[in-house]
């Protein structure tokens, strides 16, 4: 995945809410730059870390910046929540993903009967395989970290996940770690436990889980190659 928008530099000052970050240019001058992560961005948003912005005039917006890339100590991080799902999407049309089998067709975004939705329902001939997919851009020490802030959503998607799998449905939960600095992830129970126990319960119960780490050289994406994950 490429962005095709060139990559303007500048460097983190503040995040105002959660969509709008300030970001000063290399001439000096400030700019509000949307933020396409609802996360807290922990070790990704501190004042002064070198950014990349692509710039997007469309009608309607309320700013034509867009945050994609922040500088980590050993590398870029994407922190665009949406790439991820290009990504896959972009597996499931090709090369296919590790242990998932290709599939015959691809729905985006169903929705479930009980009300919730997961991002990817695949028919893989005779069986139905139901993805979930999780952005990671927190690493501690080597280690990915999700979520970066307490999400009741995210333990809604798991049991529902954990529902599907007991009605004999594949069920994945997918993690993409958008940089390269990471060799294992883990949940991070020190800040959302309730989590870290979903998760734990949902893999006990037949949901599998998938990490891949991303290839990131800006303007480039893509994904590369497995993590392992620990659930202690």
């Amino acid at each position: 995945m490429r962005f095709s928008s060139p990559l303007i530099p500048g460097r983190f000052l503040r995040r105002r809410q959660r969509f709008l970050a300030e970001i000063e240019l290399a001439d000096g001058s400030p700019v509000w730059a949307h933020v396409p992560n609802t996360g807290a961005l922990r070790g990704c948003a501190s004042p002064g870390q070198e950014v990349l912005l692509t710039q997007d005039g469309r009608p309607g917006r309320k700013t034509q910046f867009t945050w994609r890339f922040v500088k980590g100590p050993e590398g870029w991080i994407c922190i665009d929540t949406l790439a991820p799902n290009r990504l896959v999407a972009g597996a499931l049309a090709g090369p296919g993903l590790p242990g998932i089998p290709q599939p015959l067709k691809v729905r985006p975004e169903v929705s479930l009967p009980q009300g919730g939705r997961l991002d990817f329902v695949l028919d893989l001939g005779g069986k139905i395989a139901f993805l979930e997919i999780k952005s990671v851009t927190w690493v501690e020490e080597g280690v990915a970290l999700f979520p970066d802030g307490v999400t009741a959503r995210g333990r809604r998607h798991l049991q529902e996940l954990r529902s599907l799998a007991r009605q004999g449905h594949e069920a994945w939960q997918i993690f993409v770690v958008q940089r390269e600095d990471a060799r294992v992830l883990k949940p991070a129970a020190g800040l959302d436990p309730a989590y870290a126990r979903e998760l734990a319960l949902a893999a006990a119960h037949g949901v599998k889980i998938l990490v891949i780490q991303e290839k990131v050289a800006p303007p480039e994406i893509n994904l590369a190659s497995t993590l392992p994950f620990d659930l202690s």
